[in-house]
């Protein structure tokens, strides 16, 4: 009887031990990825605009709790422009984060870094980056590019590029398609490695320019299954207008053994002022690969 009840008892074990390695496994292989345009424009110039009084500061700490609290392994964001914005995500997120590749700025003068932040749980490095150089109207304030980086995901090297493209004309768009193809991709994507390109591409998914740019980029990008199927919505409390539409993307090419599990929008909100309040004017996309 003694030897049936401790048969029994090791088996339960043995079974526990099989599911929490599981899930172990489970979490270990699986990469997730956030790509978000956090709306922090240059504090410098509130003052004279209102174009720039997005609440920065009533925003940038409740966009770090909840980027605290996650448990994304890579997240890359857009219009990281304000400095002191930017030095705050750094010194409050380097526990949760402890890598990272910060906002590209070339040279002095008053344009603008190019915005986009790294955030990472495993070594990342710098690989390239590129200045655009076509931008036009507001856009042209910010140095817009493109930043290459690499990091290692339990014994596999994956490539991310992070950009932010203009939102002012397809001509410009087009033109910075072709320099991220050039510059970027060409020198970089290969059958043997994973890429990914993310972003605020101001690119709609139904539009012809967005079959071009895919052609262009030979990525893949993968289904969105959601009742709302917009990064940018009309019904964000930033927004004022009629309007929406799938623009901000985690493009990829990966080697045979990896896939896609998920795709899906995140929609953070805080209360002010007694009324709900979105963390930014975009929401955020996130790519959830299992790899093998």
């Amino acid at each position: 009887m003694l030897k049936h009840i401790l048969f029994l008892f090791l088996l339960v074990i043995h079974f526990q031990c099989f599911s929490n390695s599981e899930k172990l496994s489970l979490k270990k292989d699986t990469l997730k990825i956030l790509s978000w345009n956090i709306q922090m424009l240059p504090d410098l110039y509130i003052p004279f605009t209102k174009l720039v009084r997005k609440k920065q500061k009533v925003r940038l700490p409740e966009i770090i709790k909840y980027l605290e609290k996650s448990n994304y392994d890579l997240i890359v964001l857009q219009e990281v422009f304000d400095v002191q914005m930017k030095n705050k995500l750094k010194k409050n997120l380097t526990n949760a984060y402890p890598y990272m590749q910060l906002p590209i700025k070339k040279g002095w003068g008053i344009k603008l870094s190019n915005g986009v932040m790294f955030l990472s749980k495993y070594p990342v490095k710098l690989i390239d980056k590129v200045i655009f150089n076509v931008s036009k109207k507001s856009d042209r304030m910010a140095q817009k590019g493109c930043a290459l980086i690499e990091f290692d995901f339990h014994g596999q090297n994956i490539l991310v590029a992070g950009t932010h493209l203009d939102s002012k004309g397809q001509e410009v768009r087009d033109k910075q398609y072709q320099i991220i193809k050039d510059e970027i991709i060409d020198p970089y994507k290969t059958l043997g490695k994973n890429f990914l390109l993310a972003g605020d591409l101001n690119t709609e998914v139904k539009s012809k320019a967005f079959k071009r740019m895919i052609q262009i980029f030979d990525l893949k990008n993968s289904t969105l299954k959601e009742a709302q199927p917009y990064t940018y919505d009309g019904n964000n409390s930033w927004i004022n207008y009629d309007n929406k539409g799938w623009i901000d993307f985690i493009l990829h090419q990966l080697t045979p053994n990896n896939k896609v599990i998920n795709q899906y929008i995140i929609r953070p909100k805080m209360s002010h002022k007694n009324s709900t309040m979105d963390l930014a004017d975009h929401y955020g996309i996130v790519l959830e690969i299992m790899m093998d």
